[in-house]
């Protein structure tokens, strides 16, 4: 449930970046301005190659901008120590990431509570079991990452993020690798945290469920074109295969 209180803004975001010696700067990210407020699913969208992740990124304090300021909780995210950036990210910060980001070396459960243990937080097996039976994953806790398939693994990465009573979420493309059924369960399980003050950022190519969402951007060519509050799906789809013939 979205309130005015402001939870994320970010100023004038550049990102450049050199791919080979003497050759000359790429922009990425070209002047980005955003304000987000608590409790409010945005989306984020654009084709392949405008610059969505590296936003997400830079926006959550995974990468830092060429120039420009985040500031997240009134805290600039980029005058903060290396500990106090820790700190925030771990307390009060999700990250979904696209790959998933699991350790190799620990089972299932372990992944899940990692960042609980990490911040020393107390660990509720009951809530862990409770969240992987609404996600509908049925696999076995001991398993090793690597024996899941992809979409299992991308359960797992939602789990150890929807697992932190975070105040935002950075979600990459969380139903990516998931067919509809998971999909939607996924986006449940997002909408009910929005709906308990949580915000989600979610980069998606998925035009149906950020269509459900509050508020949806259109990135191209790192810079934000478009903006839909309330977005329909056909608006959304009309922007998109205009952009992406453009591009």
């Amino acid at each position: 449930m979205m309130n005015n209180s402001e939870i994320l803004t970010a100023n004038k975001i550049v990102k450049t970046i050199i791919r080979q010696a003497n050759a000359p700067e790429i922009k990425i990210l070209q002047g980005i301005n955003l304000t987000v407020h608590q409790g409010e699913f945005l989306s984020i969208l654009g084709p392949s190659g405008s610059g969505k992740t590296t936003l997400l990124r830079c926006l959550s304090g995974l990468m830092q901008p060429t120039s420009g300021q985040v500031h997240i909780l009134n805290q600039n995210l980029y005058q903060l120590s290396d500990r106090k950036l820790a700190q925030l990210r771990r307390k009060e910060i999700s990250y979904i990431f696209q790959s998933y980001n699991l350790l190799p070396a620990l089972p299932v459960y372990d992944n899940i509570v990692l960042p609980l243990r990490l911040g020393k937080q107390k660990v509720q097996p009951q809530k862990v079991s409770n969240l992987l039976e609404e996600l509908n994953f049925t696999a076995d806790l001991k398993q090793f990452p690597g024996r899941l398939s992809g979409g299992e693994q991308q359960k797992v990465a939602i789990a150890r993020a929807l697992m932190m009573d975070a105040q935002i979420i950075f979600a990459d493309e969380p139903t990516g690798a998931l067919d509809s059924i998971s999909r939607q369960l996924i986006f449940d399980q997002l909408k009910k945290l929005v709906d308990r003050g949580v915000c989600v950022i979610m980069v998606t190519h998925d035009i149906e469920l950020a269509s459900k969402t509050d508020r949806a951007l259109i990135l191209q060519d790192g810079q934000i074109i478009q903006e839909f509050m309330q977005p329909t799906e056909a608006e959304l789809l009309q922007a998109m295969t205009s952009k992406e013939g453009a591009s």
